[in-house]
């Protein structure tokens, strides 16, 4: 029987690590912007994208995502004016989502849980929003569409014009 000598390298190896081991095969898979950089300084951006990956990765939030709409009003094609959110479910069934306001805060939930043998699935999405000022949570409207879109619509508050000239007395003291 004849023996090879195999070398072996052995340290302590996470599975960062390895990403990181790989990271001059896969330059070419990376966009413009990696490819233009110097090798050097996209090694250590890469290794600050993994480190926040990795910090990321396993931070259980107990708190429920607020979500921030830059523009919540949209004018529909009648001209009307109306808040209009948008929510992609479309990996949840109609009975397994909840819409609920407390207050002026809407709340959209949904919940997925499948437990079949060789197959167990946990799927939940949660988003609160805080309605503007003078929109009546009362007046809120969702629909589902086929692909999975809850839209979530309210007439918008009137708009309170100002006056276009408005004379300001001078008080003396």
């Amino acid at each position: 029987m004849s023996w090879s000598i195999v070398p072996l390298l052995t340290r302590d190896i996470d599975y960062f690590d390895r990403q990181r081991d790989l990271y001059s095969k896969w330059m070419h898979l990376f966009d413009d912007d990696w490819r233009a950089m110097r090798f050097d300084d996209s090694v250590s951006r890469f290794d600050r994208e993994l480190d926040r990956i990795r910090r990321e990765l396993h931070d259980l939030d107990a708190q429920v995502p607020e979500l921030q709409v830059a523009q919540p009003f949209v004018t529909d094609p009648e001209g009307n004016r109306k808040l209009s959110l948008r929510f992609n479910c479309d990996k949840f069934k109609p009975e397994e989502i909840t819409v609920k306001t407390t207050g002026n805060v809407l709340n959209v939930h949904a919940k997925h849980e499948e437990d079949r043998p060789g197959k167990k699935v946990h799927m939940e999405f949660t988003r609160n929003y805080t309605l503007p000022k003078n929109v009546d949570p009362k007046g809120l409207k969702s629909t589902l569409s086929k692909d999975g879109v809850l839209q979530i619509e309210a007439p918008a508050p009137p708009a309170v014009e100002a006056p276009k000239e408005n004379l300001i007395p001078i008080e003396r003291l």
